[in-house]
C-alpha cells in the first residue's frame, strides 16, 4: 500500500497492475498522516529522551527502547491491515467494472454456471461445438496419435475455469475449515496456509516421473514431434491452462515482496510453454515441468504445515528435503536440460524452417529457446539466494522461513514512510 496526498490513489503492494483508481478520502489521509506524524513524533521525543538520560540509568533506556518498539510494531499491524482493507475494497467495491474484481467476487458460482452449461450442452443438447471444451480433436486413426489444433484453444480456456472453480471450492470448502479446526488464529495465516495447502493439492497429482527421462538425444530426435499420446498432450496443455490462471491468483493473493519476480516468472514460463508448443518441442516442455514442480510441492508442503503450527524442527527438516530438492532439480537437471538444447539439438536437428511440416530449427530462431530458458534459471538463482538467507536463519537457531511472504508488514510501513517522508 502507498499512500501519498489527497489527489494520488492509493495502490495494492500485492497488484500493482489492477489496483488502480481507488482514491481515499480527505479524512481518511488526514487521520493516516496524523496517526503517522504523531509516531514520528514520538519516535523522536524518546531518541532526545535516550540521549539526555544519564549513562547510568541503564534500566530507563531499555523501558524506552521496548515501548517504542511495542508502539512501532502496533503501527505495522495497523497500517498492514489498513492495506488488506483497501485491497479488499479496491476489488469488491469497485469490483462490477471490471473482469478481475467481477472474478475475484464470483470464483465459484461464474466458473460452475459455466461448466455446468458446457457439460448440459454436451451430454444433454448433444451440441457438436462443445466437444471442443471438453475432449482433444484433431486425431489421427491409424495411429491413434493427436497433433495439434486451433479448437485446443477452448480445451485450455475450459481447463483456466475448472482450475479457478477448484481453488476457490478447495480453499474455501476444505482447507479454511481445516484451519479454523487447527485454531490458526491470523487471518493472514489461515489464508497462506490455503494458497499453499492448494498448491499442494494441485501439484501433486500431476507429478509424473514416468515423463522423467534424461538422455538429450530424446529429446530431439525425430523432430518435429507433430504428433503425440493423448495423456502427453492433454498433460502439457493442462499445465498451460494452469499457468495461465496463475497470473489471475497472483493479482488476488495476499502481498508478495517478490510480485514482479513472480510475474517475470509467470511470464517467462507462459512464453516457454506456449513456444515450445508453436515449435514442436514437447519433450523438452515436458520435462521442464517436471523438474520445476517437485521442489514447489515440497516447500508448498512444509509452509502448510508450519501455518498449522507444527513443530519448527519438522518444518526445517522439510526445508532441508526442499534445499537438497531445489539445488538438484531446479539448477542441475534444468541446467542438463539448457546444455542439451545449446549443445545437442545443435548437433542432432539440421537447421531448417518448414512451417507447414512443423520445423522451426533455424538459425535466425535458435537462440529464442535458450534464451528463455536462460532467463528463467536466472530467476531461480535469484530465488536461491532467498533460501540461502533462510538456511542462514536456521544455522543461527531461528527457524525456516519464507522470506518472499513473512513481511509484508514492514514493506507497508517502509511505503508509507517513503512516501510521507517521515
Amino acid at each position: 500500500m502507498v499512500v501519498s496526498d489527497s489527489r494520488q490513489p492509493i495502490l495494492s503492494v500485492s497488484s500493482p497492475i489492477s489496483n488502480i483508481a481507488l482514491l481515499h478520502k480527505d479524512n481518511v489521509i488526514s487521520s493516516t498522516s496524523t496517526n503517522i506524524s504523531s509516531d514520528a513524533n514520538s519516535q523522536k521525543f524518546s531518541s532526545k529522551l535516550l540521549e539526555s538520560a544519564p549513562s547510568d540509568s541503564s534500566a530507563l533506556k531499555t523501558s524506552i527502547r521496548t515501548t517504542r518498539s511495542e508502539s512501532l510494531a502496533g503501527e505495522k499491524r495497523s497500517i498492514h491491515e489498513n492495506a488488506r482493507s483497501n485491497q479488499r475494497r479496491l476489488i469488491e467495491d469497485k469490483g462490477g467494472k471490471c473482469a478481475l474484481a467481477f472474478m475475484y467476487k464470483h470464483q465459484i458460482d461464474v466458473p460452475a454456471a459455466f461448466i455446468a452449461m458446457v457439460l448440459v450442452s454436451h451430454f444433454g443438447l448433444k451440441l457438436s461445438f462443445v466437444e471442443t471444451f471438453l475432449v482433444l480433436q484433431n486425431r489421427d486413426p491409424v495411429n491413434g496419435l493427436y497433433s495439434k489444433a486451433w479448437t485446443d484453444l477452448n480445451f485450455i480456456f475450459f481447463w483456466i475455469i475448472v482450475f479457478t472453480f477448484l481453488r476457490a471450492c478447495v480453499m474455501t470448502l476444505i482447507l479454511k475449515p481445516i484451519a479454523i479446526h487447527c485454531e490458526v488464529k491470523k487471518e493472514h495465516h489461515r489464508s497462506r496456509f490455503q494458497e499453499e495447502g492448494w498448491y499442494v493439492m494441485r501439484n501433486s497429482p500431476m507429478w509424473n516421473n514416468w515423463f522423467f527421462w534424461f538422455k538429450p538425444e530424446a529429446f530431439f530426435e525425430g523432430y518435429p514431434h507433430t504428433q503425440l499420446p493423448h495423456v502427453m498432450l492433454w498433460y502439457y496443455y493442462v499445465q498451460l491452462a494452469f499457468w495461465l490462471q496463475q497470473i489471475f491468483v497472483l493479482h488476488i493473493e495476499a502481498p508478495r515482496k517478490d510480485f514482479w519476480a513472480l510475474m517475470a516468472h509467470h511470464s517467462v514460463t507462459l512464453l516457454l510453454i506456449s513456444g515450445s508448443a508453436i515449435s514442436n518441442f514437447w519433450m523438452v516442455g515436458t520435462a521442464v515441468f517436471v523438474v520445476m514442480d517437485m521442489a514447489d510441492i515440497i516447500l508448498a508442503f512444509s509452509k502448510s504445515i508450519k501455518y498449522l503450527g507444527v513443530s519448527s524442527k519438522i518444518c526445517d527438516c522439510f526445508f532441508a528435503c526442499f534445499l537438497v530438492t531445489w539445488l538438484y532439480t531446479r539448477h542441475y537437471l534444468y541446467g542438463y536440460i539448457l546444455h542439451s538444447f545449446i549443445f545437442t539439438a545443435y548437433e542432432t536437428i539440421p537447421f531448417e524452417l518448414d512451417i507447414s511440416q512443423g520445423k522451426w530449427y533455424c538459425r535466425e530462431l535458435a537462440w529464442l529457446p535458450i534464451l528463455g530458458l536462460s532467463l528463467l534459471q536466472i530467476l531461480m538463482v535469484y530465488w536461491f539466494a532467498l533460501i540461502l538467507r533462510i538456511l542462514f536463519k536456521i544455522l543461527k537457531g531461528q527457524s525456516a522461513e519464507d522470506d518472499r511472504s513473512e513481511d509484508e508488514q514492514y514493506v507497508v510501513y517502509n511505503h508509507l514512510l517513503l512516501n510521507y517522508r517521515v
